[in-house]
């Protein structure tokens, strides 16, 4: 209680300087908050980066001109739907239908309906889920099975007095590339009775194909090649990056597992869907300029904290030096080294205390500056700045007693 005492009498007694060191410190405390805050934000918008900007990719022919009506092999549309860096994906697959049993030589009176397999329903193509209206129990998620079920335009339904929940016969044909890519054949692909489980307005329809008057489950109509012993095609594929800060891997895989090559505009046009591209461009210049700064923050973190070091010792060392005679006459008194050291380091700590409950509280009506901010601001500059205190009063201490006290003499 009597070094406190002294401490608070001595603050007192001195209370210009002391003044000037609380204003000194509350400056720092501020720089250190911003510093800290721009660091933290710095990371956070980095962090949110992926959902600020997510990536997307999508499956076109090698120049790059047709992104639906291809030809996408099959174990392409698996290595991207078993990649673990992929989310979301989205393939569709083009069919004609007609209603009931047909043969082959009645197909021109009978084949005359636009249909699509797909996975998910996607806004690429304006068939969100506002467009279509489920059976009960049903949701989107029916088009991830295999199941034999379908979704059916309304004004169609209405014109065959077919409801959800109706059972409908169709006869399905597939589209075929020719080998060179040039030409496009229609084929008979399977006559199957499906579940009507909901019905879809396709007036935002936005693909560049016939907007599609039935949906089939994508795997559903996988097994129907299958089924009939012919090489499945995919039509169109895109996908969402599972997390952009692994794009190399993702690009790696892609690129060289499954067997994608990059857009070459000036190939001939082919059906074959064997390009990828993914559009990261924006994410790329947004991560790379979040790294930079934080990276420059990080390089200043050792020269902010040699000046603190510094600025705790100047301060101190100018303080102190008007105070030899009154150091002399305390240790002449019989005060210890140790005594002396901890009492003027008590002030200085006192003093350090003061501009960082002072500082933070302004950073904290100035700046909004959060509590972890605050706190890691505070330690930092109490303890660089005491310190640079403590480097001072070790060579105040050097001084001789008697040389000081008969300095006047």
């Amino acid at each position: 209680m009597t070094v406190i005492r002294l401490i608070g009498r001595n603050v007192s007694r001195h209370k210009y300087k002391s003044i000037l060191h609380i204003l000194i410190g509350v400056f720092i405390v501020l720089i250190l908050d911003i510093y800290a805050g721009n660091m933290e934000r710095t990371e956070q918008e980095l962090a949110r980066l992926p959902e600020a900007l997510p990536v997307s990719a999508r499956i076109s022919s090698l120049n790059g001109s047709m992104r639906e009506c291809l030809a996408i092999r099959e174990d392409r549309v698996m290595g991207i739907r078993e990649s673990e860096y992929v989310k979301d994906p989205v393939f569709t697959v083009r069919l004609k239908f007609g209603f009931g049993e047909f043969t082959l030589e009645e197909y021109k009176e009978n084949l005359n309906h636009y249909g699509r397999g797909m996975n998910a329903l996607s806004d690429v193509f304006g068939l969100g889920r506002e467009q279509i209206t489920f059976l009960e129990g049903v949701d989107e998620s029916v088009l991830e099975t295999s199941q034999k079920v379908c979704l059916m335009e309304e004004a169609l339904m209405e014109a065959r007095g077919l409801r959800r929940g109706d059972d409908v016969m169709l006869t399905t044909y597939y589209y075929r590339c020719a080998p060179e890519g040039s030409e496009v054949f229609i084929e008979p692909l399977v006559t199957d009775t499906y579940r009507i489980v909901g019905s879809m307005l396709t007036g935002d329809y936005r693909g560049e194909w016939m907007p599609p008057e039935v949906i089939l489950p994508f795997d559903c109509v996988r097994e129907a090649y299958r089924s009939q012993g012919i090489a499945f095609f995919a039509d169109s594929g895109s996908f969402m990056v599972k997390d952009p800060f692994q794009l190399n891997a993702l690009k790696a895989q892609m690129y060289n597992e499954v067997r994608f090559l990059p857009v070459i505009t000036r190939a001939l046009p082919r059906y074959d869907g064997n390009a990828l591209t993914i559009m990261d461009e924006a994410f790329i210049r947004s991560a790379e300029t979040l790294l930079g700064n934080i990276e420059l923050l990080r390089r200043m973190f050792p020269f902010l904290v040699s000046i603190l070091i510094f600025i705790g010792y100047l301060c101190s060392y100018l303080s102190l030096q008007s105070r030899q005679e009154e150091y002399a006459l305390m240790r002449s008194l019989g005060t210890g080294r140790g005594r002396s050291f901890l009492l003027l380091f008590g002030e200085t700590a006192f003093l350090a205390a003061a501009a960082c409950v002072s500082g933070s509280f302004a950073a904290l009506f100035l700046f909004r500056t959060k509590a972890v901010v605050l706190v890691l601001s505070a330690a930092l500059f109490l303890l660089t700045f005491l310190l640079g205190t403590a480097v001072a009063l070790i060579a105040f201490h050097r001084l001789s007693v008697m040389q000081v006290l008969t300095r006047k003499d």
